[in-house]
């Protein structure tokens, strides 16, 4: 039985990397106690702990849940190799028109009867279970008071030219949940906020009013205020309703001890005696800008009135306003923003973190949203107990210089990496395989790439998206509210456990371990803020390198770690080091940073004069963001940037080209002399790689992420004589990697989609004997014919022969044409002479399962298809038979008489082409 309050104490104390307790050493010889360490990390690593395996966001559809149902489901999950589940209540599908089933409300006994029983069975499983607060995003409910809704702003612009009279009708300045604020009349161009005619007087209750235009052009501005106005994205029942305002302190505290109260007695008393940690989703809080108390607030923190100014700062772009005004009005959107984020992290996230703790749970946060990013993204991540990225699957995003097969893995994942490596966090994840554009056409192989890119984000655990409660007479495709198709009905999943294998031991490696970074990143936040306020997608492209220079800079062996104003204004500067945390770093990249605060500028001075590298690239700092003081303030970061420029460690570089940010990051490095994590001979932009430690252990991983292209390198390790071990995590095992007399130096070939992980530790093992070049031998190729059993994933089997193989999704039999399913298909062959030692299946979509003359041979999941048929292949007469589960692309593409998968196909945005599919050889034997 799990005891969650000591994986909360274990998670909590210290940091939590050091798992297995004691100092990091130096040298190269072991104590007993260091050596008995590493062995338990290995041990680990061989046999993951649940806390390492995925989790499946498991979505009650519609709340139509029972207790039978939910046993069978979470023995499903746990026999497909995952640890935990996320219970995560949501609306039923609307192209599900008659599901079945009784929908249980939200908090009600019924439905805490069966959270009761999933939580029971998933702890007797072994099981960690998880909860999102609420149900869909963000929170809210049906009985939250008006007064505690989200509250917003919006401001509507008309030009108009007079002399002229106009009527014009606003919602009603006593509204009830919709008011006229402001409105207001200014001659263009906008010279000064106090040049406006204010008009409120002048609206009749029911919010019309006649305008008379004086002579030349103007900008007519309305401010309207509202409450209510969104309602809980896909809510359940007892959970949907209007989103709560998660500016308003007390209205989320009273939101969470409503829910606490009410679970708590039913799970044993508290909230923590049956979860492990409740779950914060994405920030989508469109149009919240305002509470009740923002105008007192503002002027306490900031030293003067918003409201004036508020008609200008919520505009979109700055264009009507001439200087100086255009620069305040940037100074005050800063001003703003600023109160915003810290009101939300003040009123919600530090208070959710706060309860959480206070019940028994850890916090699990997304700090990230749409369209508005609500915190400085990474003080957002510096707060919870578990910090959590974001992985979309076909929705690339908005990185398109380094595409990766249509994966969206960036700067979420990083973001959350980097709090949490700055807090100590011993877990990081991230909502993985995201997907509601490529439902049925995920493989394995797929799962394995995405996950790698993860895990070099600095990702060590993953909650897949999704698991969709699904009784077995919901038949296929059953009830699908999102992403990929974590399905018993998906041809793949008896053989998912290989995934959830490899990817379960990586993360226990990886939460096992201390992380380490070179780089610390700086990107032009208050700049942003003061241009865009909190849009999300400038954020993103501002400047256009910021969030990719990690990836640049990692193909070249360096790892990096992005920081904002309150890690500069907390380190501590030691050794020429920027130290926070945990984390050393032995650079710092300013990104186009025009704007910083005072002390953030001093810092990165105190940071120079201790002998840390500085780098602004492209423009410098010489201003301070918001409007108080502005000139003085100015004036601080303008002195404090110049005195670093005078400092030998501190130097300016001109922005990278654009068509090749790899070279100049490389270029970059050998300029400021940092010395790499590890050395790689030719980067490559499919290349990644990360590392961390465990004690006098150092890991390295590789993946090579290019689907058709090996990719061949040399890479030094700064090990010294430590001996390497491969650890291999689709098996557990480890062997000693070959190596010459120059352990840290080492020539590395991946194969496509192959990674590597290599793990240096003191010892004496020898290296092994380099394997024996093979024999050059004619192949022979097995051409059939062959016997095919089809097993649809709807429908009766049925058997064809083909004389040749042929990529079934080309075949002019329509029924192998739109096949989804798994194929077993028969042969025989003869061998004379020499016995192969090798079958290779050639072309293969998606897994080969193969069984030769009745002992299972392997299964193939990713990668190339060949098989180690020693001492199992015959002279004579051999029977070979392979097992292929194709994607349900093909079938799921022709059922347009289904609603439900009619609305994933139709969400696709690539052509609509069918997948290949089956086994398309050429089998050989060599």
């Amino acid at each position: 039985m799990i005891d969650r309050r000591t994986v909360l104490k274990w998670l909590t104390a210290g940091g939590g990397w050091a798992v297995l307790g004691g100092p990091v050493l130096t040298g190269c010889r072991l104590d007993v106690a260091s050596s008995t360490r590493l062995a338990e990390y290995y041990a680990r690593f061989r046999e993951p702990q649940a806390e390492a395996r995925p989790f499946t966001r498991w979505w009650w559809n519609g709340n139509r849940v029972t207790q039978a149902e939910v046993v069978r489901e979470l023995q499903l999950m746990h026999a497909a190799g995952f640890g935990g589940v996320e219970i995560n209540p949501i609306a039923m599908h609307d192209a599900i028109a008659d599901p079945g089933g009784v929908p249980l409300a939200w908090l009600s006994d019924a439905w805490n009867a069966v959270l009761k029983t999933a939580v029971d069975e998933a702890d007797r499983l072994g099981m960690i279970t998880e909860r999102i607060v609420g149900s869909g995003w963000p929170f809210g409910g049906p009985f939250l008071a008006p007064e505690d809704t989200i509250q917003g702003l919006e401001l509507s612009t008309e030009s108009v030219t007079g002399p002229r009279t106009i009527r014009r009708t606003f919602p009603p300045v006593d509204g009830e949940h919709h008011q006229l604020r402001q409105l207001v009349l200014y001659p263009e161009p906008v010279t000064d906020v106090t040049a406006g005619i204010n008009l409120l007087n002048q609206v009749q209750p029911d919010g019309a009013v006649r305008i008379r235009v004086p002579r030349g052009p103007h900008r007519l501005c309305a401010v309207t205020w509202r409450n209510r106005f969104r309602d809980v994205l896909y809510g359940a029942p007892g959970a949907d309703g209007p989103v709560l305002d998660h500016f308003n302190r007390a209205a989320v505290e009273q939101y969470l001890d409503r829910m606490a109260g009410t679970l708590g007695p039913v799970l044993g008393g508290t909230l923590g005696d049956g979860i492990r940690a409740m779950f914060c989703d994405s920030i989508e809080l469109k149009g919240a800008n305002w509470t009740t108390d923002l105008p007192a607030v503002f002027t306490e923190r900031r030293g003067y009135a918003l409201v004036p100014y508020l008609p200008l700062v919520l505009a979109p772009d700055d264009d009507a306003f001439a200087e100086p005004l255009r620069d305040t009005v940037r100074r005050v959107r800063y001003d703003l923003s600023r109160t915003l984020a810290e009101l939300f992290m003040e009123r919600f996230l530090v208070p959710f973190h706060e309860w959480c703790h206070e019940h028994g749970v850890l916090s699990r946060y997304q700090a990230y949203g749409y369209p508005w990013l609500y915190t400085d993204l990474l003080d957002g991540y510096l707060v919870p107990d578990i910090p959590e990225g974001d992985q979309w699957l076909y929705n690339p995003g908005w990185i398109q210089r380094v595409p990766l097969d249509q994966i969206r893995y960036a700067i979420w994942n990083k973001y959350a990496s980097s709090g949490g490596h700055l807090k100590g966090r011993r877990i990081i994840s991230t909502e993985a395989m995201t997907n509601t554009r490529g439902v049925f056409e995920v493989s394995l192989a797929y799962l394995k790439q995405a996950a790698d890119i993860n895990v070099v984000t600095g990702i060590n655990h993953h909650v897949v998206h999704g698991f969709n409660y699904s009784p077995p007479e919901a038949g296929y495709p059953g009830w699908i509210r999102f992403g990929t198709y974590f399905s018993e009905h998906n041809p793949w999943w008896p053989y998912v456990r290989h995934w959830t294998d490899y990817i379960a031991r990586l993360s226990q490696a990886f939460q096992d371990a201390t992380p380490r970074a070179q780089i610390a990143l700086l990107g032009p936040t208050p700049d942003v803020w003061a241009a865009h306020g909190l849009e999300r997608t400038a954020f993103n492209l501002t400047p256009w390198y910021l969030h990719e220079l990690w990836q640049a800079l990692n193909h070249h062996g360096y790892l990096a770690d992005y920081v904002n104003a309150t890690v500069l204004q907390g380190a501590t500067f030691e050794d020429g080091q920027l130290v926070y945390g945990p984390m050393r770093y032995q650079a710092l990249l300013v990104a186009n940073a025009v704007s910083l605060e005072p002390a953030t500028a001093r810092a990165i001075q105190d940071l120079a004069a201790a002998g840390g590298t500085v780098v602004f690239i492209g423009a410098l700092p010489d201003r301070a963001p918001g409007l108080q003081n502005a000139a003085a303030r100015d004036g601080a970061t303008r002195a404090a940037i110049q005195a670093t420029l005078a400092l030998a460690t501190a130097t300016q570089a001109a922005e990278p080209p654009q068509d090749n940010l790899v070279g100049w990051a490389g270029r970059m490095m050998q300029r400021i002399g940092v010395a790499p994590a590890v050395s790689i001979s030719n980067p490559d932009p499919k290349l990644y790689f990360t590392h961390r430690v465990q004690g006098q252990r150092d890991l390295y991983f590789f993946a090579n992420l290019d689907r058709t292209r090996p990719i061949a390198f040399e890479a030094r390790f700064p090990t010294g004589r430590k001996i390497p071990w491969r650890w291999d995590p689709e098996t557990g095992d480890r062997t000693v990697w070959p190596y010459g007399d120059h352990r840290a130096e080492l020539a590395l070939e991946l194969e496509p989609l192959e990674s590597l992980l290599l793990a240096f530790e003191p010892g004496d093992e020898p290296a092994p004997e380099p394997p024996a070049v093979p024999t050059a031998r004619p192949s022979q190729p097995i051409t059939g014919p062959w016997q095919v059993t089809f097993q649809p994933v709807a429908g009766a089997p049925f058997e064809r022969t083909l004389p040749v193989l042929i990529d079934l999704a080309r075949a002019g039999d329509p029924a192998l044409r739109t096949f989804g399913g798994t194929a077993v298909y028969r042969t025989t062959f003869e061998v004379t002479g020499a016995l192969p030692t090798t079958l290779d299946l050639g072309a293969v979509h998606e897994i080969a399962d193969v069984t030769l003359n009745g002992q299972h041979v392997g299964v193939r999941w990713w990668g190339r298809t060949s098989f180690d048929i020693t001492g199992v292949v015959q002279p004579g007469t051999n029977d070979l038979v392979v097992t292929v589960p194709t994607l349900l692309y093909n079938d799921a593409r022709t059922r347009t008489d289904d609603p439900l998968i009619a609305f994933f196909i139709n969400r696709r945005n690539r052509p609509d082409e069918p997948v290949p599919a089956g086994l398309v050889g050429p089998v050989r034997l060599m």
